[in-house]
Order: C-alpha cells, then structure tokens, then sequence
C-alpha cells in the first residue's frame, strides 16, 4: 500500500521566491534542487515521483517536504514582513543544511591570517635558503614565530 504523502501548500509568494531560485544563474545548486521539491511537492505529486523526476533519492524529497511542512508558521510569518533580497534569504535559510556537529576550530581567524600572510612571503625575507615554501619550513617558520605552539596532531591541517 502506498502512502499519500502530505501536500505542501504555499503561498503566491513563495511560488515566486521558490521559482526565482529555481531559475537562477547564480544560487548553490542543492538550494535549486530543494526549491524544485518544493514546488512539486506543492503540485501534490508523490515522493516517489519527484525523485523519479529530479534523478534523486525519496528519502531526500521526504526530508525536504518534511523541513518545509515544519517551518510551514515561520515561512507564513515572513511571507508578511519580508520582501525583496530578504524575502529570498529567508527562505534560503529554510532550504540550507542545518548545522553539523564536529570539533570546534583549530586555529583562531587572526591565526589564519598570519599563516597565509607568511605564506605568502617570499622565504629569502625569513633568511632562508629556499625559493618557494614548502609544508615543512612554512610549519617550521610558524613556529618559530610562536604563531603556533608545536603539536603533532595539530598540523596535519597544512
């Protein structure tokens, strides 16, 4: 037995947003595929159809159908305070991933940057005898800055 799944149902002007993404040049491709779902998902067509269709996996046209029926509130909301670019990264956000768990950083931004900008030296100005960086005397310059404190495991970012 098949199951029916819930339509999704939106607004005229969310149909607008949602095609604006979908027709466009210059959004993430996974936020175009996203907003197709949504579109036929609003069209009442199965799952299985859109997947078909889209060349994807049901599972990810029932996770997206699902994200959206959940903000479902928070889309009519803005829909009544938001327009223009605004509008649009709204809805965005709805279509983007959630945040993933992981370490936090290694390297502060300010570290970063120091790191590029020697990087980006000429290796003679450090008194050495080499003409390009390579990962060993880029690690070793870091160092001896004291930009960073010498850790093993830390360095396998470079």
């Amino acid at each position: 037995m098949t199951r029916i799944s819930k339509k999704v149902t939106i607004t005229k002007k969310q149909a607008d947003a949602l095609n604006q993404i979908v027709m466009s040049r210059t959004h993430r491709l996974d936020h175009i595929e996203r907003a197709r779902i949504i579109l036929f998902s609003s069209e009442l067509k199965q799952n299985k159809d859109i997947a078909h269709e889209l060349g994807i996996i049901p599972r990810t046209v029932r996770k997206w159908r699902k994200r959206w029926l959940a903000n479902e509130a928070r889309l009519l909301l803005i829909d009544s305070g938001e327009k223009g670019i605004n509008y649009i990264r709204k809805i965005l956000t709805v279509l983007s991933d959630n945040e993933r768990p992981g370490p936090p950083c290694t390297y502060t931004a300010e570290q970063v940057c120091q790191i590029i900008s020697i990087a980006c030296e000429r290796p003679e100005d450090s008194g050495l005898p080499i003409s390009h960086w390579s990962l060993s005397s880029l690690v070793d310059e870091v160092i001896k800055r004291s930009l960073l404190i010498p850790c093993a495991h830390e360095f396998s970012v470079f």
